[in-house]
């Protein structure tokens, strides 16, 4: 199997997102493949989304990213524990997570994971 390639979808400030059920999201097909997110050229925060869908916990590791560019790689691992049936976002910064190649990038711990990515817009806050 491959790693899963996950697509930003871009918000925009003050304007409504198309209908994004879950049904819509990124299957992570295997979690110990994971998936990667791109960020080339991304200046602003992203918003990650899983959707726990196999009946049974799981838990989402989010990979610390190697230097450069991550400047703050030393806290390590994000990892999420999700119940039965859960949907959790979480919003990252490139300092933490980047990898050396513009992704970010994690590993899901059972197979039934699903996944959304947002940008958020510059001036969001």
């Amino acid at each position: 199997m491959a790693v899963t390639d996950v697509t930003l979808t871009e918000l925009t400030l003050n304007t409504a997102s198309a209908d994004l059920p879950i049904a819509s999201w990124t299957a992570i097909t295997n979690g110990t493949d994971g998936f990667s997110v791109d960020m080339t050229g991304v200046g602003s925060p992203v918003v990650l989304g899983f959707s726990d869908g196999g009946g049974a916990a799981d838990d989402v590791t989010i990979t610390a990213g190697d230097r450069p560019p991550a400047q703050l790689q030393g806290q390590g691992n994000l990892s999420i524990t999700m119940a039965a049936n859960d949907v959790k976002y979480v919003v990252l910064e490139s300092g933490r997570f980047e990898q050396n190649d513009s992704t970010i990038k994690g590993t899901a711990a059972a197979n039934a994971t699903k996944m959304i990515a947002f940008l958020l817009p510059v001036n969001w806050g």
